[in-house]
């Protein structure tokens, strides 16, 4: 994902590409980690050492803007950015494969399911995620959650998918522009390719979606294919107001001045010490 407030790019992209986010990270453990020598920053989780694991790459620009991480075992991890009145939810998740075990896929939609309720309805969300799942090539049913630009055969984990994105007032951005075939393929091979890997978005959010597109010869994991989603929002950072600090001027108690000043203590006299000081001189 790029986003472009006032046409300026930040930098950040959703979804299995260089900059934010990957998925079936290597590493062991639950834990954040600057990148060598590039001023990037890393959170991921994983359990167990190649296998599994997610991950979000933070560009340098912005890594200081992370205010909350939240991990669910080694298949989806969520982070908090704000920018400027901005607030953006970002999920990085990893779906069970097809031969995986019913109760293993369930799972895996319940915690997402648990994840996605957390978000406030307000703040921004962006889910980029390997979810091993055909959305169909036709344009029947889910008109609330998909556009008309897909590509495979809808099979019982992509209905899921579907309803999980009704559920929540979700769309899948890779479904709203059309593209040749060969750039809806995520997941080659062989001579097998398929569409699974997708970025989703709230509906009120689709406007400001500008493309989302497949990039053939980039890769973060191997036979994946990179994803990129463009999106502009408009942030505005408020600058915060320092306190006036009243300053005493004395040098003004001279001349006519000084007299009538003078004159008003002599009239006023001795002013009693059991009232309060604050009254006593309005």
């Amino acid at each position: 994902m790029e986003m472009k407030p006032n046409r300026k790019p930040l930098g950040i992209t959703l979804l299995a590409t260089r900059h934010i986010k990957t998925q079936e990270t290597k590493w062991k453990g639950q834990k954040a980690k600057e990148v060598e020598n590039t001023g990037f920053k890393l959170w991921y989780s994983g359990i167990v050492a190649n296998k599994n694991g997610v991950g979000i790459l933070i560009d340098k620009t912005l890594k200081d803007g992370v205010v909350d991480v939240k991990r669910q075992g080694d298949r989806i991890i969520l982070v908090k950015l704000v920018m400027g009145d901005v607030v953006l939810n970002i999920i990085s998740a990893y779906a069970p494969q097809v031969g995986l075990s019913e109760s293993e896929k369930r799972k895996f939609l319940e915690d997402l399911d648990g994840m996605v309720r957390a978000v406030p309805t307000n703040d921004k969300l962006f889910i980029g995620a390997d979810l091993n799942c055909h959305v169909c090539s036709t344009n029947v049913g889910y008109e609330l959650a998909r556009g008309g630009f897909r590509y495979g055969s809808r099979h019982q984990e992509g209905e899921d998918i579907l309803d999980f994105a009704v559920a929540y007032n979700l769309v899948i951005a890779n479904t709203f522009f059309r593209k040749r075939y060969s750039h809806f393929v995520t997941f080659s091979s062989g001579h097998r390719s398929s569409q699974i890997d997708f970025v989703l978005i709230r509906r009120e959010h689709n406007q400001a979606c500008l493309d989302c597109k497949v990039i053939h010869g980039e890769s973060v994991v191997p036979q994946h294919n990179l994803v990129v989603a463009d999106f502009r929002f408009r942030i505005s950072t408020h600058r915060v107001k320092q306190a006036k600090i009243v300053r005493m001027k004395w040098w003004k108690l001279k001349g006519e001045t000084s007299k009538v000043f003078r004159g008003r203590v002599f009239v006023e006299g001795a002013w009693s010490e059991e009232e309060d000081a604050n009254n006593m001189w309005v």
